[in-house]
Protein backbone atom coordinates (compact mmCIF):
# COMPACT_ATOMS: atom_id res chain seq x y z
CA UNK A 1 0.00 0.00 0.00
CA UNK A 2 1.59 3.20 -1.03
CA UNK A 3 0.16 6.46 0.68
CA UNK A 4 1.22 10.35 -1.52
CA UNK A 5 0.36 12.76 1.40
CA UNK A 6 1.73 16.33 0.95
CA UNK A 7 0.99 19.05 3.39
CA UNK A 8 1.99 22.12 3.72
CA UNK A 9 3.21 23.39 6.83
CA UNK A 10 3.08 27.45 7.93
CA UNK A 11 7.28 28.41 9.22
CA UNK A 12 6.47 31.76 8.54
CA UNK A 13 7.34 32.54 12.24
CA UNK A 14 9.86 29.59 12.55
CA UNK A 15 12.77 31.95 11.40
CA UNK A 16 12.03 34.60 13.72
CA UNK A 17 11.79 31.49 17.11
CA UNK A 18 14.84 30.58 15.88
CA UNK A 19 16.14 34.28 16.03
CA UNK A 20 14.90 34.56 19.37
CA UNK A 21 16.60 31.26 20.92
CA UNK A 22 20.07 31.67 19.42
CA UNK A 23 19.95 35.58 21.00
CA UNK A 24 19.33 33.80 24.60
CA UNK A 25 21.89 31.43 24.40
CA UNK A 26 24.49 34.02 22.82
CA UNK A 27 23.56 35.46 25.92
CA UNK A 28 24.28 33.19 28.21
CA UNK A 29 27.51 31.34 26.40
CA UNK A 30 28.85 35.25 26.75
CA UNK A 31 28.16 35.03 30.57
CA UNK A 32 29.21 31.06 31.03
CA UNK A 33 32.42 32.34 29.26
CA UNK A 34 33.01 35.07 31.26
CA UNK A 35 33.08 32.92 34.55
CA UNK A 36 35.45 30.66 33.07
CA UNK A 37 37.87 34.08 32.22
CA UNK A 38 37.50 35.60 35.52
CA UNK A 39 38.12 32.15 37.46
CA UNK A 40 41.09 31.12 35.25
CA UNK A 41 42.24 35.29 36.18
CA UNK A 42 41.78 34.98 39.78
CA UNK A 43 42.72 31.11 40.61
CA UNK A 44 45.12 30.53 43.50
CA UNK A 45 45.83 27.36 41.75
CA UNK A 46 49.60 28.89 40.67
CA UNK A 47 52.01 31.93 41.82
CA UNK A 48 52.48 33.90 39.21
CA UNK A 49 55.06 36.37 40.64
CA UNK A 50 55.91 38.44 37.49
CA UNK A 51 52.13 38.64 36.52
CA UNK A 52 52.75 37.29 33.18
CA UNK A 53 50.44 34.07 32.94
CA UNK A 54 47.77 36.28 34.37
CA UNK A 55 47.97 39.08 31.80
CA UNK A 56 48.30 36.58 29.48
CA UNK A 57 44.33 34.91 29.78
CA UNK A 58 42.63 36.76 27.60
CA UNK A 59 38.87 35.76 26.07
CA UNK A 60 37.48 36.99 22.61
CA UNK A 61 34.53 35.98 20.13
CA UNK A 62 35.24 33.30 17.72
CA UNK A 63 34.65 34.13 14.05
CA UNK A 64 35.49 30.77 13.18
CA UNK A 65 33.17 28.87 15.43
CA UNK A 66 29.83 28.22 13.59
CA UNK A 67 27.22 31.08 15.10
CA UNK A 68 29.71 32.51 16.62
CA UNK A 69 31.06 31.19 20.71
CA UNK A 70 34.05 32.05 22.59
CA UNK A 71 37.79 31.36 23.36
CA UNK A 72 39.83 31.61 26.57
CA UNK A 73 43.28 30.91 25.91
CA UNK A 74 46.01 31.68 28.18
CA UNK A 75 49.25 32.11 26.22
CA UNK A 76 51.20 35.39 25.23
CA UNK A 77 54.86 36.10 24.97
CA UNK A 78 57.36 36.97 28.15
CA UNK A 79 59.71 40.19 27.80
CA UNK A 80 62.28 38.07 26.22
CA UNK A 81 60.11 37.51 23.01
CA UNK A 82 59.62 33.76 23.84
CA UNK A 83 56.42 32.48 24.41
CA UNK A 84 54.89 31.64 27.83
CA UNK A 85 54.05 28.17 27.95
CA UNK A 86 50.77 28.16 30.45
CA UNK A 87 50.58 24.30 29.61
CA UNK A 88 53.59 23.79 31.21
CA UNK A 89 51.37 25.17 34.04
CA UNK A 90 48.49 23.14 33.55
CA UNK A 91 49.95 19.92 32.79
CA UNK A 92 53.66 20.11 34.84
CA UNK A 93 57.11 20.00 33.11
CA UNK A 94 60.33 19.01 33.56
CA UNK A 95 62.73 21.18 35.42
CA UNK A 96 65.10 23.07 33.72
CA UNK A 97 68.66 24.29 34.63
CA UNK A 98 70.62 26.44 31.87
CA UNK A 99 68.21 24.88 29.28
CA UNK A 100 69.15 21.23 30.09
CA UNK A 101 67.02 18.92 31.91
CA UNK A 102 67.27 18.12 35.06
CA UNK A 103 65.48 14.87 35.85
CA UNK A 104 63.03 17.08 38.31
CA UNK A 105 59.43 17.57 37.53
CA UNK A 106 57.20 20.55 38.51
CA UNK A 107 54.05 19.34 39.86
CA UNK A 108 50.64 20.25 37.63
CA UNK A 109 48.71 23.55 38.83
CA UNK A 110 46.04 22.97 37.00
CA UNK A 111 43.28 25.98 36.27
CA UNK A 112 42.30 26.11 32.92
CA UNK A 113 40.07 23.02 33.63
CA UNK A 114 38.94 23.79 37.12
CA UNK A 115 37.55 27.32 35.18
CA UNK A 116 36.08 25.06 32.68
CA UNK A 117 34.68 23.04 34.63
CA UNK A 118 32.87 25.56 36.75
CA UNK A 119 31.73 27.47 34.00
CA UNK A 120 30.15 24.04 32.42
CA UNK A 121 28.33 23.25 35.75
CA UNK A 122 27.30 26.96 35.19
CA UNK A 123 25.92 26.42 31.49
CA UNK A 124 24.20 23.43 32.89
CA UNK A 125 22.20 25.60 35.59
CA UNK A 126 21.44 28.40 33.21
CA UNK A 127 20.10 25.84 30.35
CA UNK A 128 18.10 23.44 32.59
Amino acid sequence: MRINATATVDLSGFDDALDQIRKVIDENCEAVAYIVFNEAKTTAAFIDRSGTLRRSIKMYKSSEALGGGYIIEARGKKGDGSWYQAASIEYGHVKMLWGHPTGERVSARPFMRPAAEKGIRRAVEVFR
